[in-house]
């Protein structure tokens, strides 16, 4: 099944309670939209990294308990971002994986870049090299914890990040002296599934 994925929006005037509730509803609403226009598709709410815009991780995981058919976009950027620089050690990565284990999910979409921010809010998007996100230490995380996950693409420069992830995963897979892989774009180096996808060709 395809997955849309969607930014929740703005608070606004409204508490982040009521926001809560309202984008609920509203998702609700949208799932009742596709079910009479036959449309089969989960929802994909990403986190977001500003922090007037509804979406940190624990909002959109509550979301997704409460809402079946939605699922969270880990875009690990903007939680950077929004928690000013948070992602710092593989246990930081490992606790965010924790907070959506609740869904047991089989599968997660990971939205990975380098990331300019000031005071807890994203600016924009930077090549991954110059971001301070340990992108390598996420590798490790995933791959120890064989995690099956989908890596997309946000760099500014798609092609050379993506290939940058790929030796990052390689050489943590050297280190552990697993099978190095030399795909350009789906990388399997355990029992389930890593890949690695540029965001324009995953857009829908």
């Amino acid at each position: 099944m395809q997955t849309v994925v969607i930014h929740p929006g703005f608070y606004g005037k409204y508490s982040k309670a009521e926001n809560l509730k309202r984008i609920i509803e509203n998702i609700r609403k949208l799932q009742d939209k596709f079910k009479e226009k036959k449309i089969e598709t989960k929802l994909g709410l990403e986190t977001m990294g500003k922090q007037k815009v509804f979406g940190s991780i624990d909002e959109v995981v509550e979301v997704c308990q409460q809402v079946k058919g939605t699922i969270p976009v880990i875009n690990l950027g903007h939680i950077h971002a929004r928690g000013n620089g948070c992602l710092k050690t593989r246990e930081d990565f490992e606790n965010i994986f924790e907070k959506v284990a609740p869904l047991e999910m089989d599968h997660h979409l990971v939205h990975v870049t380098g990331v300019s921010y000031e005071d807890g809010n994203e600016l924009y998007h930077i090549p991954i090299k110059k971001g301070d996100m340990k992108v390598d230490l996420l590798i490790e995380c995933i791959l120890d914890k064989n995690y099956d996950v989908i890596l997309i693409s946000e760099s500014p420069l798609l092609e050379h990040d993506t290939l940058y992830i790929q030796m990052l995963m390689n050489r943590v897979l050297e280190k552990g002296k697993k099978r190095v892989v030399k795909i350009p774009t789906t990388i399997k180096p355990v029992e389930k599934p890593v890949e690695i996808i540029e965001k324009e060709k995953f857009m829908l």
